[in-house]
This record gives structure tokens, C-alpha cells and sequence, in this order.
């Protein structure tokens, strides 16, 4: 067993873990190799060639990276892309806190409002008054003033004359010399003296001038010409200072210092070249934006967190490359690709997955489960066996009380008292015994936990105080059973009632009541502190609709069902019109009988492969259509319908009240209500059993007895029913199931899933469509959907197709067994064929493996065709490698080669050793076949040759025995 069992464990391990490398939260990012792989399928414009800071966008969580989205959008909404198009005043500015865009607004206000244009008129007024062309720019202002204000220096100690000397001769005549005999020699000259006397002549109070001085002011003077004549003066090339210098300069200065604040705050160190005019203008605007100075602090905090995200190459492509529709879902495609790069590289199994060698792993694991367990009853068989053996060993003397007994002809002990004096053998040669709770107080004695556990089925009906007694003879039991399903009841109780004296309604309603509610050991139990598990998948309906309204209003969509592969509803629902009726009576109309009747017939007539039973709400009703079908079997009088309704089929026809169904089931059942209105067009709210307390059990019980299919033949619809008239849920269930069934199932939403599908889904959906396939997706009611249904090309109401992917659905599912092997085989067993879809093959190659999908999908609708023609083909194999064969024990047990003792018969016992010996009891074992040490005792005397065994023979043969079975 070991092989097989290793690599069926291999085969697991591989399943479970793809399923946890797949679908596993990472760290520190909180999503799974699926959720990123799904992020990655929408891929968003603009975003090609757009990687993210890798260590920074590796730091973030998926929490971290939606609020980053949010942040985005924030940032769209606040205006951030457009700075630069919209708002080039503030696009550069490092505002970070509310202060500083008040002072730059209030800045900016200043300078348009009073600065700039005072500026300016200043300006403008020194302009006439000197002639000059002054400067627009504020760059330029200081360079002019400082000018002006060298003219107006000039001018307080020198005539206008200085500037009318010819300056060039006077600045080489008075220009200082480097050493004191050059200085001495040119102080002497009269050149230099000449020179002096013509600067002194200029100044304004008469005094002496050194010869430093007289240079400096007269290389001043030239100076202040060249710039003065650079301002293209109109009045000539005497320089002036203009009488408002002291106004200019001040209003000068305070401008430019209110200048340069703002390009800090703005971020602009450029806006001192623009012209005084347009300056003021862009101040404007600017003192105008207040809306947008308020949102700009937070702007610049959001962007500092982009910075600090690593995500600033997708923020600078917003509005470029990349919509702004589309930001926040760039930032997340951006990061899922960052994020997905970093798993391959550090995953092993998700780099080198491969969809073909994992679907030859789930084959072959499917293949291993399967047959270990049809072999497994063999094994268990075997255990139970050998317990028995060693049981037999150990307990002689019972052993040798039920051979007495076994051969005995009459006066047999009891079975209480055989299991009262062979308490241990007779559990171990029937290890399980089936029992109803009557028969365990009668045939099993208490006390000394003769068994292990106590199984409780269809619990739901037993009553306490029958239980008692099995729970005293075990110290472990199990409960199963459906607490919504019917109960104990006392109707059987009532086995003497004579229903015939029930003329009225009040009369069978009061019959009906004896059927109330007792407590059963499934509510008993409740109380105590066990563990409870569910078991949610339905096997029983082909369609999942036939379960749907269970689901959902009994059960709490807790239970998993399968769709079938047929569109057309399984539900029929006839309502029928009645003849009026003298009398009162609402119970069981000869017309409703007389339908339910021709709905049996039919059947029996088409589908006579099909079981069929028929379940009434009444006793009445029940009889009346036993009764009127026999009439109309010895009128039609056909053999058909003679084989159909025989007493010996495996699964004979029945007509049964509604208290007696539970745990029937058939292929169709026919539902006849049959409660109608009176003659005057009202309808009595008695509704028999569905009246009582627990009645929404009952029904539940006849509305999951179909496989197929359900007839629902009632004389009223959900319309003649008022919601909330009656206080039994029952009542108000059946309005809700004559709605559900008059629907065909669509009351519950139909067949067409109505889930949303992520990324990934709809990217499968949209290429199967794209290549012709009619996928239906989430297609399901009851629990369970499949992913993408496809139905047959021409018969679009046959779905040939069932295709599973590995997303959520797949990973909610617990086992590897439940995931990969019985979910594809109850669709296969209800008609489809399966195809899987890994995501991950999807997301490399999406064209191959959408290539892969249509073949299935035409192989199926190949297949289909054949079936319809009456070929039935297999379905085409999948390409598995073969499992090795389970073992089992031989059809004719051999030792394992010949005797490893050499044997003299005649010879004492003393001729042998104990190895010797104990190696014939294993040789003798080596067969397989199970002994009890008596009879391995007697085959290895025979083979020693003693005819009958001594002391001496016996306890040396129970030693080797006993080494051997140690061995």
C-alpha cells in the first residue's frame, strides 16, 4: 500500500498546494497570486512602460494602495492635474500650510492692487521729468535707481558742468600712479595741475580738491553718462535726478521685497523679468484664485504622499499617457504588477506552473481517490476480520459458547442473554448492528458500553424517550438528522381514526390536529454541548431549482446544489378550474383528483423509465385519487401500464398524504394541494398539516422529494392567497411556492447568474464569446454556480458544458476531494462535461487557453450530437499517467515459497528450534488467511506430522505462535 498511498498523497499535496500558493494572503500586501493576477487582466491606457519605485511600492499593503486610489481621486477632484493648464501662477508653488497661501494671496493682491501700479506711476512721472526711457521690468529698477540716486550724489557737490568736461584727457591726466617718484613726477606736471583745476572749478562751494577726488568725480561723471545715455535720454546727455527719487526709491523697494516673497511662495524665481503691466495682471489673477489657494495645501499633501508611495511616475503621466478616468485604476495596475513580479521570482511553483501538468495531477488524484475508496470496505473488512481473530484468541470460552449455540437445533439463548455472556465476541464478529430504539432495549443488555458509538438516523423522529435506551449503551453517540423536516408526530397513534366520519372541513382539520408536534432526540440533543456539523451538499434534485426555494426560505441558502444541464424548467405548475359544487366541502375535488389522475397516466404512458409517486396535503385527498386511479386502470386496462404500476419495480409508484413521505423520493412527484374555494369564491384559510406548528416542515418535506422533475396541480394561484393572512408559516410558505413554481423558478432570480464577475471572469467570458461559445455565467440557484455554463449551439435550451476556473469558488471549497473530484463528477453524473480553467495559464497565454476551452467545448456539443443519434461515445479521455493498481488481496492466497523448515515427521518437538518454528508460523501466516491460534496450531502440527498435540508440542507451537504474530 505504501506506493499507491504516496503518490495519491503526492497528487493531494500538489492540489492543495497550488490552491493555497494561489489564493494565500502575501505579506505585506494582503492579497493573493489570484487577486493579482485579476488586477492585472483590465489593463488601463497609457501605463505601458510605467514601473513603479520597486522597494517603495513593495512596502505597500492592499489597503494602503485603495487609499492611495483614493487619494488619486482626491487629487483629480482638487484640481492637481491641471495646475500647470489652469493655474500656471500657482502650478510651482510649495504651499504646505493654509498661512502661507493666505500670504501669498494677500501678496499678490497688494502688488496688483497698489504696488505695481504706484510703481509705475512713480516711474512714469520721473520718466517725463528727466527724459529718460526708464525700464517695465522690476529686475531692472534697482540697477536705474541706484542711477539716479549716484546723479542726485553728484549733483550736491558738483555744478552740471562736471558732466560737460571732456573727461577722457582729465581721467589719464589725474589717474593715480603706482610708486611715489611716479606720483611725485606727475603731481609736478601741468598736465595733472591743469586737470585738478578744471574739477575744482566745478564744484559747487568753492574749497580744495585733492587729486584722488578730482579723479573719482570725474570718472563718476563718465560713468553716469555711459548708463545715463543707455536709458535713451530725450532731453540730452546731462544726467538729473528726477525730484520724487526718495518717493520712487521707497515705493521701489517695497515692491520688490513683496516680489520676492511671493516667488518664494509661489515657486517662481522668474516673475522680476516679466513687464510691470503683465506682472500685475498675473498678481491678479492670482489674488483672484482663493478657491484654489485654500485647496493647495492639501493638494501638495496629498502629492508629498505619492512622493512618499513611490507611485510619482503614474501621477506624471495623468493627463498625458494616462486618463484621468483611469488614474486610480493605473496607480492599482501599476502596483498588482510591481507586487506580481516579486511573487514569481519568490515562488517557485507559481513561476513554473503548467496548466497540463497540473490537470494530469488532478486526474490522476481523482483517479487514486476513487479507487482507494472501493477498495476501502475490503480493508476495513479486513481489520474488523483480524480484530475478530484476536478476539477469539482471547476470549475462548465465549468463542466456544457461540459454536455451541451456532449448532444447536432449538432451545437457543436469547440474544440479550448471548450478548450478556459473550459481551466481547459478539461485538467484534458483527462489528455494527442496525437496530430500530425498540430493538436496542429489548435485544442488547445495559450497562458496560457494549459498542463504541450509537448512530441516530433520521433523528427528526424519534422521540426521547425511545432513545434513551440506546444512549445508555455506549459512551459516544452520533445524531443525524433535519431539524426541518418532520418531526415525531402522533398520527400513526391514530392509526383507528375513522376518517370516513370526517364529513367537513372542521372535521378533518380537527383529525389533522392530533398530528401535532413532539420533541424528537435531534431538538433534545441541542441543548447539550456537542458539535454540530452541517451537511450542505444536495445530491438528491438534478436541478438546483428543484431545491432553490428550500434553499433559501428553509434552509438559509446554507446547502450547495448542482444545476442541470437543461434550461426548461423542471417545475410544472396546473391550475386548474373547477366545477361548482353543492355543499360546503373544500377538500379534495373530483376535478383536481380527476387531473392528478390524467398527470399519472401521462407519465406511465411517456416516460414509464422515470419512478413517479404522488404526495396529497390530506388523507382524503390521498385516497380519493388511489381510488379514482384504480377505477381508470380497469377501464384502460393496458399491459404498459400493468408493468409500470406493479408491486415488485425497484422503485414502485406510491400516492401518499404528506405525513407519510418523508424519506421517499422518485424521479417525478406529482404535488396535489387539494384545498379549494368554496362556491361562493372564497378560500378557507385550513389548510390541513401546513396549519399546525411546524407545518412549513411538512411542506418542506414535499417539495424536496423529486429528482427530476415536480407537478404542482392546485385550483388556486399565489393571487388568491393574501400575504399575512394567516399566522402558520406554513400557509404563508405554500403562497410563496405556488408563486416560485407558477414562475418556473424565476421568482428566485432563474438560471442566469446575477453576480458580478471580477476582472478575470469577464475577460473569460468576453474571448468565449468572442469565439462563439454561448457562455452563460454564474449559471445557478441553489448554492452552487458554475462559473461559465455553455450550451449547445443549436438547442440553446440543452448547456452540453460546464467550465470551472480557480477563483474564489474553487478556493472556498475545503477538501481536495470536494474541489477536485466530486464537484466535475456530480456534473458529469447530471449530464455535463468539465473543462478548468487556471488562472494563471490564462493570464500568461490567454489565446491558447481560450483555444484549449472552445475544443472542449466543441468536443462536448460532438458529444452531445452522438447521444442524441444513439451513439453514445465516452467522454474523451484526458491524458493521465496510469496510477499504480491498489492492492487487494488474492483470489487464491499462496505462501510466500516453500517451507523454510526442513520437516521429519515422527521427530520430537525438541528436534526443532524456536526460530525454526517460529519461522513456519509466519510461513503459514504468509498466506493471508486470518487464523485464531487454535486453528494455526492445528495446520502447523499437521505439517510437523503430530497427529495430536502434547503439553510439550502445544506450548512450544504458543510460543513460536506468539513470536510470530509479534513479528
Amino acid at each position: 500500500y505504501s506506493r499507491f498511498y504516496q503518490d495519491l498523497s503526492d497528487r493531494k499535496q500538489s492540489l492543495l498546494s497550488y490552491a493555497d500558493t494561489l489564493h494565500r494572503l502575501r505579506e505585506p500586501w494582503r492579497i493573493s497570486a489570484f487577486a493579482a493576477q485579476v488586477g492585472l487582466m483590465d489593463c488601463p491606457a497609457g501605463v505601458e512602460g510605467i514601473r513603479l519605485q520597486r522597494d517603495k511600492a513593495l512596502g505597500l499593503s492592499r489597503e494602503a494602495v485603495t487609499r492611495l486610489k483614493g487619494d488619486v481621486q482626491q487629487w483629480i477632484a482638487l484640481e492637481g492635474p491641471y495646475l500647470a493648464a489652469r493655474y500656471p501662477e500657482w502650478a510651482k508653488a510649495p504651499v504646505v500650510e493654509a498661512q502661507d497661501a493666505r500670504s501669498a494671496l494677500e501678496l499678490a493682491q497688494g502688488l496688483a492692487d497698489s504696488r505695481l501700479p504706484r510703481c509705475r506711476s512713480l516711474l512714469a512721472a520721473a520718466a517725463e521729468e528727466t527724459g529718460l526711457t526708464l525700464p517695465d521690468t522690476p529686475k531692472d529698477w534697482p540697477a536705474l535707481l541706484n542711477l539716479l540716486t549716484e546723479v542726485k550724489e553728484l549733483a550736491a557737490r558738483f555744478k552740471p558742468g562736471i558732466y560737460g568736461l571732456n573727461h577722457q584727457p582729465l581721467v589719464t591726466a589725474l589717474q593715480p600712479r603706482g610708486n611715489l617718484l611716479s606720483r611725485w613726477a606727475a603731481n609736478l606736471s601741468g598736465d595733472y595741475r591743469s586737470a585738478k583745476s578744471a574739477v575744482t572749478a566745478e564744484l559747487r562751494a568753492p574749497g580744495k580738491l585733492s587729486g584722488a577726488a578730482a579723479y573719482a568725480a570725474v570718472e563718476k561723471a563718465a560713468e553716469q553718462i555711459r548708463q545715463w545715455q543707455s536709458y535713451q535720454p530725450a532731453a540730452g546727455p546731462i544726467p538729473a535726478a528726477p525730484e520724487n527719487l526718495a518717493e520712487l526709491q521707497a515705493a521701489v523697494a517695497a515692491c520688490l521685497v513683496d516680489l520676492e516673497t511671493l516667488e518664494k511662495l509661489a515657486g517662481n524665481r522668474d516673475w522680476r523679468l516679466l513687464p510691470a503691466a503683465q506682472l500685475a495682471e498675473l498678481a491678479a489673477r492670482m489674488g483672484k484664485q482663493r478657491d484654489l489657494a485654500a485647496r493647495l495645501p492639501q493638494i501638495r499633501e496629498l502629492e508629498r504622499g505619492f512622493q512618499a508611495a513611490g507611485i510619482e511616475p503614474v501621477i506624471a503621466a495623468i493627463g498625458k499617457g494616462i486618463g484621468v478616468a483611469e488614474a486610480p485604476q493605473a496607480v492599482e495596475y501599476c502596483w498588482f504588477k510591481a507586487v506580481w513580479e516579486e511573487m514569481v521570482f519568490a515562488d517557485r511553483q507559481l513561476a513554473g506552473f503548467a496548466g497540463d501538468t497540473h490537470n494530469r495531477n488532478q486526474a490522476d488524484f481523482a483517479r487514486y481517490d476513487r479507487e482507494h475508496l472501493e477498495h476501502s470496505p475490503e480493508r476495513i473488512k479486513r481489520v474488523a476480520a483480524e480484530r475478530a481473530i484476536a478476539t477469539m484468541n482471547q476470549f475462548s470460552r465465549e468463542l466456544d459458547l457461540v459454536k455451541r449455540e451456532g449448532v444447536k437445533r432449538t432451545r437457543h439463548l436469547s440474544v440479550r442473554e448471548l450478548f450478556r455472556r459473550t459481551p466481547n465476541l459478539l461485538t467484534a464478529l458483527r462489528p455494527c448492528w442496525m437496530m430500530s430504539p425498540l430493538q436496542v432495549a429489548e435485544l442488547v443488555p445495559v450497562g458496560g458500553n457494549m459498542f463504541d458509538v450509537v448512530i441516530f438516523d433520521e433523528a427528526s423522529q424519534i422521540p426521547p424517550a425511545e432513545a434513551i435506551g440506546s444512549l445508555a449503551r455506549a459512551p459516544q453517540f452520533i445524531v443525524a438528522g433535519d431539524e426541518r423536516q418532520l418531526p415525531p408526530t402522533n398520527f400513526f397513534a391514530r392509526a383507528a381514526y375513522d376518517e370516513e366520519a370526517a364529513e367537513g372541513d372542521e372535521e378533518e382539520e380537527t383529525g389533522l390536529a392530533l398530528t401535532a408536534d413532539i420533541e424528537s432526540i435531534l431538538d433534545a440533543v441541542k441543548a447539550l454541548p456537542v458539535r454540530e456539523q452541517m451537511l450542505q451538499w444536495h445530491y438528491r434534485s438534478r436541478d438546483g431549482r428543484l431545491i432553490a426555494f428550500s434553499n433559501t426560505h428553509i434552509y438559509g441558502d446554507a446547502l450547495t446544489a448542482f444545476p442541470g444541464t437543461a434550461l426548461a424548467t423542471p417545475l410544472a405548475f396546473h391550475q386548474i378550474d373547477l366545477a361548482a359544487l353543492a355543499g360546503r366541502s373544500t377538500v379534495s375535488h373530483p376535478d383536481e383528483v380527476e387531473k392528478v389522475v390524467d398527470l399519472i397516466i401521462a407519465h406511465a404512458r411517456r416516460n414509464p423509465q422515470e419512478s413517479l409517486g404522488v404526495i396529497a396535503f390530506g388523507i382524503r385527498h390521498a385516497n380519493n385519487i388511489e381510488e379514482a386511479l384504480r377505477r381508470r386502470l380497469n377501464e384502460v386496462k393496458e399491459a404498459s401500464l400493468d408493468t409500470f404500476f406493479a408491486e415488485d419495480a425497484a422503485e414502485k409508484f406510491f400516492v401518499k398524504n404528506i405525513e407519510r413521505v418523508q424519506g421517499d423520493e422518485r424521479d417525478v412527484i406529482i404535488l396535489s394541494v387539494g384545498y379549494h374555494k368554496a362556491a361562493n369564491g372564497n378560500l378557507a384559510y385550513r389548510f390541513g398539516p401546513l396549519n399546525q406548528e411546524g407545518g412549513e416542515r411538512r411542506l418542506n418535506v414535499a417539495i424536496t422529494r423529486a429528482r427530476s422533475r415536480i407537478h404542482l396541480v392546485c385550483a388556486f394561484s399565489h393571487h388568491d392567497m393574501e400575504p399575512g393572512r394567516s399566522n402558520a408559516r406554513g400557509v404563508e410558505l405554500l403562497r410563496q411556492y405556488l408563486e416560485f413554481a407558477a414562475s418556473g423558478g424565476a421568482e428566485l432570480g432563474g438560471t442566469l447568474g446575477d453576480e458580478s464577475l471580477n476582472a478575470f471572469e469577464l475577460d473569460v467570458l468576453y474571448r468565449l464569446t468572442e469565439r462563439g461559445i454561448p457562455a452563460t455565467p454564474q449559471y445557478g440557484v441553489a448554492g452552487y454556480r458554475i462559473d461559465f455554463a455553455c450550451a449547445h449551439p443549436e438547442q440553446r435550451g440543452r448547456m452540453v458544458l460546464a467550465i470551472e476556473a480557480d477563483g474564489a469558488s474553487y478556493h472556498s471549497t475545503p477538501t481536495a476531494r470536494e474541489r477536485d473530484r466530486l464537484r466535475q463528477e456530480v456534473l458529469e453524473n447530471l449530464g455535463w462535461r468539465f473543462h478548468r480553467i487556471w488562472s494563471t495559464d490564462w493570464f500568461r497565454n490567454r489565446e491558447e487557453t481560450a483555444a484549449r476551452a472552445w475544443e472542449a467545448w466543441r468536443q462536448a456539443v460532438e458529444l452531445a450530437d452522438k447521444a442524441d443519434a444513439g451513439l453514445q461515445g465516452a467522454q474523451p479521455p484526458t491524458e493521465v499517467s496510469p496510477p499504480p493498481a491498489m492492492p487487494s488481496a488474492p483470489a487464491q492466497p499462496g505462501r510466500a515459497g516453500p517451507c523454510p523448515i526442513a520437516v521429519f515427521p515422527g521427530e520430537p518437538i525438541t528436534e526443532y528450534s524456536r526460530d525454526q518454528l517460529t519461522a513456519l508460523a509466519r510461513w503459514i501466516m504468509s498466506d493471508t488467511l486470518l487464523r485464531t491460534d487454535d486453528a494455526l496450531m492445528a495446520e502447523m502440527r499437521r505439517t510437523l506430522g503430530f497427529k495430536r498435540g502434547g503439553s510439550r508440542i502445544n506450548a512450544a507451537l504458543q510460543d513460536a505462535i506468539a513470536a510470530a504474530r509479534r513479528q
